[in-house]
């Protein structure tokens, strides 16, 4: 479903960017300026749509985006088999493979391979395994009438998703309405985002409310499994401005990261009580 994949790529590409900029904007003034910031996302059972490459922000920019890189040459390796990503013309610095036939599958060893600007880049990962036994207690979200001075019993008004971690990996949920013109909940004069991104937990478990969503309908919820290079990075996205170190990475000659996400979904209705 082309919905689904947008919404995994758009979050997973926010969630990382965000921590490796705020991993850049931490370290001292050292860092090599030529270095290539990596951002390679790799998703189970989905096309390699998701790799991009760009300048490092110099600090005391006014910039908000680094300078994207367009004019590399990028292969993502699998056993024995290598595979040329070509640049996608509408999203500058953005690269793709164009064929069908690099079928990606949890548990596949990856490499990813950049060469630009006389610099050879080089980073691995493991596609993880997808979450197990996903269940939600109830396929309805009852939306409340809002009445001022009787605030909702939140439990009431919420359903819950569970599943399998035995191995405490890092998990996160993505909520998106599907409808094609869907009916805002209105919470006085405001209206939101249809979409919504969890924060990544060690947990079995997560709780919508009401509050969670904001348009009626139906609603795709995805719970992902993180890759432990993004749960590095996620875990160390804070640094004490005592103790300033280089950003966690794991491309070789280069900044950013290269990891691979797994997934399932679930469907629930959000409909007024």
């Amino acid at each position: 479903m082309k919905y689904k994949i947008r919404i995994i790529k758009y979050s997973i590409a926010l969630f990382m960017l965000y921590n490796i900029m705020g991993c850049e904007e931490s370290i001292s003034t050292e860092i090599d300026q030529d270095l290539v910031v990596v951002q390679g996302f790799i998703y189970a059972d989905q096309q390699v749509t998701d790799i991009s490459l760009s300048e490092v922000l110099p600090l005391g920019s006014e910039d908000t985006l680094a300078p994207p890189i367009s004019n590399a040459e990028i292969f993502i390796s699998k056993g024995s088999d290598k595979y040329l990503l070509i640049p996608n013309e509408a999203s500058k610095g953005f690269y793709y493979y164009p064929g069908n036939d690099l079928l990606i599958s949890s548990g596949d060893e990856l490499s990813l391979e950049v060469n630009v600007n006389d610099q050879k880049i080089f980073s691995e990962t493991i596609v993880p395994p997808k979450p197990t036994n996903l269940e939600l207690d109830s396929d309805t979200l009852l939306v409340p009438e809002f009445v001022m001075g009787r605030p909702p019993d939140l439990e009431y008004y919420s359903i819950t998703l569970t599943w399998d971690n035995f191995d405490n990996s890092y998990y996160y949920v993505v909520i998106g309405n599907i409808e094609d013109a869907a009916e805002p909940i209105e919470v006085g004069s405001s209206k939101f985002s249809s979409r919504f991104v969890s924060k990544p937990s060690i947990s079995n478990e997560y709780r919508v409310s009401f509050r969670t969503v904001t348009h009626f309908g139906k609603h795709l919820m995805i719970l992902y499994r993180v890759n432990q290079e993004y749960a590095d990075l996620y875990e160390s996205r804070d640094q004490d401005s005592r103790n300033l170190n280089e950003p966690l990475t794991n491309i070789k000659n280069g900044l950013g990261v290269f990891s691979a996400f797994a997934s399932d979904s679930v469907y629930f209705n959000a409909v007024q009580e």
